[in-house]
């Protein structure tokens, strides 16, 4: 961007086509008098290693965090070096020695104040980056204290009440001693947490900042005289004269809203941050850059502002970002590069606020990591349909492969009936300047169908659709030109998370099926995809068929997968609501490509949810009386969320558990041998 005035254009431009789509599509009716498009402000509430020893002082092995691409970490709510785990529970950041397994127990915490909420971290040696959600309303912090004060009760609140700091922060601790993590510094984001990823000790975070006061709504006042000519609809105007409605529409919307934006100081839409040191007191603060740094999408894109920022987790140097004016909820990185999107899909928004009847589209934006330099603004894209997760993407010899969903619903007046278009799609992009160009693809598969997961091998593709029965497609990418959909299997129930065992099958969970589509519960499945023209399922396991089935948060966050490839052990949480199996835990399995799946067993944390049961209920644990099934929809509160395993010296197998009310540890191969548990409320 070379000036603000282009920045200007551009917002005028985006609130002009989303103020015309949402008073004059054929979708909805908005009257101008409803406030919309400022629901994702920034001042609204915010959206939603292997190691060896060779002492006993370490494990010899231990499993890491589940992530896409080797190389690129994630962040989860649960890290471990083999001799501590760092974990996000009770909100607060816990510290627990985890080696010798016996010995586990809590060594330090962390808290924060009642408006942060953390949810995620990173670890980097002696380094803890706890990622959390803020949320300060219109109050000012009490001194000294960090908490908000509210300005019309308090009277040592100041008489300027500041705009509150909604959106993430970044806390980042000193944990060489366990037992007493030291505040290093802190960042303050205005934005939604999307995601982040870390390669090398930096750390690459996106957020979503709204412009604040630049909805379309906001700023149009319908008893402003310049507005008197504006065409008038209601429920039962036609389609034909809606369209005649935008075109007189939109010369007198420009005009209108570019006279708006620019009585707009620049300063108050653009995203804030903070910057505090170990003591707590803002040392940098204000915008993140003018706004001639923003950059512009290479395509029209959503109104917003989204920033990358970046910054080294052992370095003192300033907070780096980079701001595009667009917005985006799913996040894909390769050790190179990352890449944002947002699809029409997105809950919150609809249709794209920019002009388009297009419902079923994604908008895609790369950017370049370049280690110690903010991200760089490469290029924009748009692709037929919407995007399921990170998994549905990923990037191989410059090239970007993304899968979606395109189903299209259009009515035929010959047939007098509607006709499914569409389908799922497997997309080829390159860059070329300042866009993603496809450069090939596979279309329209399986209409009336949606994916239900993707993964990507080397020059290989997977994607398993899902209405009644579960296609499971095969695809060969290695000519970006020319990608070819090679095999599909045709089986019940549906896949929502691959993941590889080797170059030549794939592990999944996700729901089993009859033939008409019904659900019947968790299972898990072998791909064999030797031959890629004849993939086969060879191994199949149900955990339950009851009316209430079963549920694992593993289907949806590979992060509460857990395999390890030494020993061939799965480790998922699971709730099972069987008539004859109520189960609330970890389930640990047994895989073999020859001989399948071999429950080996379960691990359950009853006895620390009867402790929280009987704190809440203000009674001693030893005249408390607890049942599971008394507590009913309590016990059901408590969620098993992760495991590690870890190998010792000897080959000795353990995993640890960690739920919302602690953390145990056992034998893997005989569960019943247990070596700690710790209370984590």
């Amino acid at each position: 961007v070379t000036s603000c005035d282009e920045v200007r254009d551009y917002i005028a431009e985006s609130v002009t086509e989303a103020a015309i789509d949402g008073m004059y599509s054929d979708r909805y009716y908005w009257g101008p008098e409803e406030d919309l498009a400022g629901e994702n402000d920034a001042d609204g509430e915010p959206a939603a290693g292997d190691d060896s020893g060779e002492s006993s002082e370490e494990p010899e092995d231990y499993t890491d965090t589940n992530v896409q691409e080797e190389g690129v970490d994630e962040p989860d709510i649960v890290k471990t070096d083999g001799t501590h785990i760092y974990a996000i529970v009770d909100d607060a950041l816990q510290i627990l020695e985890s080696w010798p397994p016996e010995d586990t127990q809590v060594l330090g915490r962390a808290d924060f104040s009642s408006f942060v909420r953390p949810q995620s971290l990173f670890l980097d040696g002696d380094q803890a980056v706890v990622l959390s959600s803020q949320n300060e309303w219109y109050s000012n912090r009490g001194p000294n204290t960090g908490e908000p004060v509210d300005s019309d009760t308090d009277d040592d609140a100041d008489d300027d009440e500041e705009l509150a700091f909604d959106g993430t922060r970044v806390s980042i601790f000193d944990v060489s001693d366990e037992t007493d993590p030291q505040l290093v510094r802190e960042f303050e984001i205005e934005g939604s947490n999307v995601d982040a990823r870390m390669i090398d000790g930096e750390v690459f975070l996106v957020t979503n900042s709204g412009m604040r006061g630049m909805g379309w709504s906001q700023l149009l006042d319908a008893d402003d005289p310049a507005l008197e000519d504006l065409p008038e609809r209601d429920w039962e105007t036609e389609e034909d004269e809606l369209e005649q409605m935008r075109e007189d529409a939109r010369p007198i919307l420009e005009d209108y809203y570019e006279d708006k934006v620019d009585e707009i100081d620049a300063d108050e839409w653009l995203p804030r941050h903070k910057v505090s040191d170990s003591d707590g007191d803002v040392v940098e603060e204000g915008t993140f850059y003018d706004c001639t740094d923003l950059y512009l999408p290479g395509v029209t894109a959503d109104l917003g502002i989204l920033n990358i920022s970046s910054f080294d987790v052992e370095d003192d140097a300033d907070l780096g970002s980079t701001g595009l004016v667009a917005t985006g909820w799913e996040v894909y990185a390769s050790q190179t590069n990352l890449y944002v999107a947002m699809s029409s899909r997105s809950w919150w928004w609809g249709p794209w606020g920019v002009g388009s009847n297009q419902q079923n589209e994604s908008h895609i934006h790369k950017f370049q990591l370049l280690g110690d330099n903010d991200p760089k603004y490469m290029a924009s894209g748009v692709v037929d349909g919407w995007i399921l997760n990170q998994f549905s993407f990923s990037e191989y010899k410059n090239h970007l492969r993304v899968a979606t969903t395109d189903n299209r619903w259009e009515w035929d007046d010959d047939a007098g009936q509607s006709v499914d278009e569409g389908g799922n799609h497997m997309i080829i992009l390159k860059r070329q300047g300042d866009e993603l160009v496809e450069t090939g693809s596979v279309r329209d598969l399986a209409p009336t169908e949606q994916i239900y997961s993707a993964r990507f091998m080397g020059d290989r593709g997977f994607m398993v659709t899902f209405f009644i029965v579960d296609p499971f497609y095969t695809f060969d990418l290695s000519d970006p030109t020319d990608p070819k959909m090679m095999g599909e299997l045709e089986i019940p129930g549906y896949s929502s998370y691959m993941h590889p065992i080797d170059d030549d099958y794939l592990l999944a969970i996700g729901q089993d099926g009859d033939d008409d589509g019904m659900m019947t519960g968790v299972h898990l499945q072998i791909f064999d995809v030797t031959d890629m023209e004849d993939p086969d399922r060879i191994q199949h396991e149900t955990l339950s068929t009851g009316n209430w089935s079963s549920w694992s948060e593993a289907m949806h966050n590979h992060h509460a997968f857990t395999y390890q490839p030494e020993t061939g052990v799965l480790a998922i949480p699971i709730n099972i609501r069987d008539d004859d199996d109520n189960f609330n835990g970890l389930i640990l399995y047994s895989v073999d490509i020859d001989d399948g799946f071999e429950e080996i067993g379960r691990i359950d944390h009853d006895d620390l949810i009867e402790k929280w049961w009987c704190e809440e209920q203000g009674e001693d644990l030893d005249s408390c009386t607890y049942d599971s099934q008394q507590a009913g929809w309590f016990h059901w509160r408590s969620r098993m969320r992760r495991s590690i395993m870890m190998t010792g010296e000897d080959g000795d197998e353990y995993v640890y558990s960690l739920s919302d009310v602690g953390m145990k540890v056992n034998d893997v191969f005989d569960v019943d041998t247990e070596f700690a548990s710790v209370y984590l409320k």
